[in-house]
C-alpha cells in the first residue's frame, strides 16, 4: 500500500496467490482430518482364513475392530469363544500396526475360510478423542486464518470507515 491507502498490483498478485494456495491446502486439510476422525462400518471383509489352533492371523489395512463378528465361506457364524481379537497390534514380521485374530485351541472353523464384520479404524484413525476434536479445529482456525488474509487489503485501506457515516 502505498501513503493513500492504495493497493497496489503486487500486493493483490500476492494476496491472490496466497487465497488459491491456502484454498487448496485448506481442501486437502479438511478431506485429511475426516480419515482421520472417522472409523468405517467393515461388512464381509473376505480373503481372511483363520488360522490352525492356536495360531493368529493378522489384518493390516486397520488398526482395530470392534463388535467382530465372523461367519464361514457357508455362511455359518463362527462362536465367539473359537477365537480372540486383539487391537492395535504390531505385526511380528512386518511391523505394522493391525488387528491380530487368535484361533481357538480347540475350534472346529480353524483354518476356515471367513467373512469379517464390525466397527473397524483405518490406520490413521486418532485414537484419543482430544485429538480428534482439536483436528476439527484445526480445518476452522485455518479457514478463519485465509478469510482474514483476503479481508486484511480492505480493512487496512479504510472502506470500513466510509461504512460507518
Amino acid at each position: 500500500m502505498d501513503r493513500k491507502g492504495q493497493v497496489n498490483v503486487g500486493m493483490l498478485i500476492i494476496i491472490a496467490v496466497t487465497l488459491v494456495v491456502g484454498a487448496i491446502f485448506l481442501q486437502t486439510i479438511a478431506q485429511q482430518v475426516g480419515t482421520s476422525t472417522s472409523t468405517v462400518t467393515l461388512a464381509n471383509l473376505t480373503g481372511e482364513t483363520l488360522a490352525t489352533a492356536g495360531n493368529s492371523i493378522y489384518i493390516e489395512e486397520y488398526r482395530a475392530i470392534s463388535g467382530v463378528v465372523i461367519y464361514n465361506a457357508t455362511g455359518t457364524l463362527v462362536p465367539a469363544a473359537n477365537y480372540t481379537v486383539t487391537n492395535n497390534f504390531i505385526h511380528p514380521t512386518t511391523g505394522a500396526l493391525s488387528v491380530k485374530i487368535t484361533t481357538g485351541a480347540v475350534s472346529e472353523h480353524a483354518g476356515d475360510a471367513v467373512n469379517i464384520s464390525g466397527t473397524a479404524q483405518p490406520l490413521t484413525y486418532i485414537d484419543d478423542s482430544g485429538g480428534r476434536a482439536i483436528a476439527g479445529v484445526i480445518v476452522i482456525l485455518f479457514a478463519l486464518a485465509i478469510a482474514i488474509v483476503a479481508l486484511l487489503p480492505s480493512l487496512r485501506s479504510g472502506i470500513m470507515d466510509l461504512m460507518k457515516r
